[in-house]
């Protein structure tokens, strides 16, 4: 049914095509020129294809919405672990890492170093006093910087060897993989574990929906003015709608297909999956500038199913940066053509279906047929306009010109617009979503750049990987000055922790236990107070200092707890100003309570080891073991 759907759209677009451009004579007289005849043939041909695929990812989406196909399941049926790649992120690793363990308690969290020449390790090391899950993985040169697959290989075999196990547990074994910047939506691993993905022994990978975080942002670039601030309010919102309705449109209908790619951020396979991999191959990821999606390609063509999940998702930072973004759909660019080289290998493996090759093969070739359709439909139309002179604008000629222009090249581009405010649970007023869904066209025309420029580095033979800056690289710290008042105040109230450990029942290591979660859950606290502030959101910006106050108080934090009391005050208030001023403030405090505790948990801890160390007592002597003959 399927099918016959798709060959009809394809014969009435294509048709239509043809006659608005050709037969109709409303642009130029078919027949008149070879050029002309070719260009609208051509069109015609690339109007049915992309007009077909913009109404079957609609209607596919449409539908996936409205009756969601994937269910929850049991996570702690699968064993987690999570890989972070590396360079250079000491600005974003932190929350990462905090967000990942606050939400997860049995996930392993491996971050990659490679050869970072900023703080990064340091500062998994500084979590790591706190958290026994959080594992650091350095790479040094020569090895180091060879790219992110090269990272995540040897990423692997580290994990391999630490996880061990026989066949079914590793096949129990699921490996994600985050950006430095990536958080997973507290669902994720539920929805991951869910009867359709990895509750089926015969799903490989998954892949989440992708998010942008700081899409609420109301100064994105906060050292630049008020245009540069609205460019980067409409680059970060335009990539959440891209990833939120055309990209996850394209990978709901791969999932009829059986082609979902996996993307960089928030991908999941089982470890055999990377064994198998790795003895076919030599290792799981490949050198080729997208080995996310070269990764999908390999599970494709052993055989192996990939799904996708778009009721959890992963969240990373949007770029409100042209010359950034542009350097990032560059090398994604370069990469999807380098992946061009597995389409052979997909169609002797006899794995796909015809139409999974179809779906495979018009994604490669869809930026080419994409730019095509931007290009010719406004050639023709002026084309039309000088041959036609006075008698194109006749109110006959000029609304058929209107109509063609609309249907074929804004219609397939503003209507995600409007499916952009159901997907986002009406995030966005109708007028937004309509200004959003035109506005898709000009950012759209943003592939006339980085493919371009993808091709070009092809040809020239660059294949380096270019790490995209984050959008806190290059901003200098601010100075903060506390007044008297706060600095009176300690940073953390030791005996509150032995009341603690009293409240505890003496116990001394739960009382360790409970701050250093709370040290490990802050950075995800402050980056939830820096993003609603940032968003103008006075609820949320309520709510998370609140959580901040109420927090440390409970772990004897009191000169944060006051600098909180202070913000709150200023927010209730409703001043934006001094509480942006303020902000800093509560930084520069949570991160010196933390670099306290770090201190008194070391010491503690270590007291607790050399307590245990000597002689055991009776209740010891009788928890030991004891070997029968």
């Amino acid at each position: 049914m399927r099918t016959l759907l798709t060959l009809l759209l394809a014969v009435v677009f294509g048709a239509s095509a043809l006659f608005v451009f050709g037969i109709s004579g409303v642009f130029s007289p078919f027949g008149h020129q070879l050029w002309w005849d070719v260009a609208v043939l051509v069109l015609s041909l690339v109007a049915a294809c992309a007009l077909t695929y913009v109404a079957l990812l609609l209607v596919t989406f449409l539908r996936e919405m409205r009756h969601p196909r994937n269910t929850p399941g049991d996570p702690e049926t699968l064993q987690w672990h999570l890989l972070v790649p590396c360079r250079d992120e000491e600005n974003v690793i932190a929350e990462t890492i905090s967000a990942a363990r606050s939400s997860f308690a049995d996930v392993h969290v491996w971050v990659i170093d490679d050869a970072s020449e900023d703080a990064t390790a340091e500062v998994v090391r500084g979590l790591m006093v706190f958290e026994d899950h959080v594992h650091l993985i350095s790479r040094v040169a020569p090895d180091a910087r060879t790219g992110k697959g090269d990272a995540l290989n040897a990423a692997y075999r580290i994990v391999s060897d630490h996880v061990g196990g026989t066949g079914e547990q590793r096949h129990s074994t699921v490996i994600g993989v985050l950006d430095a910047d990536g958080y997973l939506s507290d669902n994720a691993l539920t929805m991951l574990a869910g009867p359709q993905a990895f509750g089926d022994t015969e799903v490989g990978a998954v892949q989440l929906e992708v998010w942008m975080k700081n899409r609420g942002d109301r100064r994105p670039r906060p050292t630049d003015g008020r245009w540069r601030n609205a460019i980067g309010r409409f680059l970060v919102r335009m990539q959440d709608l891209e990833f939120r309705t055309t990209n996850s449109a394209m990978q709901v209908l791969r999932t009829r297909t059986g082609t979902v790619g996996m993307g960089g951020n928030g991908q999941f396979t089982r470890l055999t999956v990377l064994d198998a991999l790795a003895e076919q191959r030599g290792k799981p990821w490949g050198k080729k500038l997208s080995e996310d999606y070269e990764l999908g390609l390999n599970i494709l063509q052993m055989g192996m199913h990939n799904h996708y999940i778009r009721e959890a998702h992963v969240s990373q930072e949007a770029l409100p940066f042209t010359r950034r973004l542009i350097t990032q759909r560059t090398r994604w660019a370069q990469g999807n053509m380098e992946c061009a080289s597995a389409l052979p290998g997909l169609r002797r493996s006899g794995h796909l279906s015809a139409g999974g090759l179809l779906e495979i093969h018009y994604f490669m070739l869809q930026p080419l047929v994409m730019m095509v359709n931007l290009i010719l439909t406004p050639l023709l139309v002026i084309y039309g306009v000088l041959q036609q002179a006075a008698g194109f604008w006749s109110s006959s000629t000029l609304l058929v010109a209107v109509l063609a222009v609309v249907f074929y090249l804004v219609l397939p581009y503003a209507i995600w617009g409007a499916v952009y405010r159901r997907a986002t649970d009406k995030e966005v007023s109708r007028l937004l979503a309509l200004a959003l869904g035109l506005c898709n066209l000009v950012y759209v025309y943003l592939t006339y750049v980085y493919y371009a420029r993808a091709a070009w580095r092809a040809v020239t033979g660059r294949t380096g990987w270019s790490k995209t800056r984050r959008n806190a690289d290059g901003r200098t710290p601010v100075t903060v000055e506390l007044g008297a008042e706060l600095e009176a105040l300690p940073l953390i109230l030791v005996e509150q922790m032995e009341e603690l450990s009293e409240q505890l029942e003496g116990r001394s290591d739960l009382s360790i236990d409970f701050v250093s979660s709370w040290a490990v859950n802050w950075p995800a606290r402050l980056a939830a107070l820096e993003r609603s502030v940032a968003a103008e959101d006075l609820a949320r910006t309520r709510d998370a200092i609140g959580s901040i106050r109420v927090s440390s108080a409970m772990v004897g934090a009191a000169r944060l707890e006051r600098a909180a009391m202070d913000l709150e005050a200023e927010i209730e208030r409703g001043d934006v100003e001094a509480t942006l001023a303020r902000l800093p403030a509560v930084t520069a405090i949570g991160n010196d309570t933390v670099t306290t505790l770090r201190k008194e948990v070391s010491v503690r801890r270590e007291l607790l080891q050399t307590q245990y160390s000597g002689a055991p007592d009776i209740m010891q002597t009788q928890m030991v073991p004891v070997r029968r003959p």
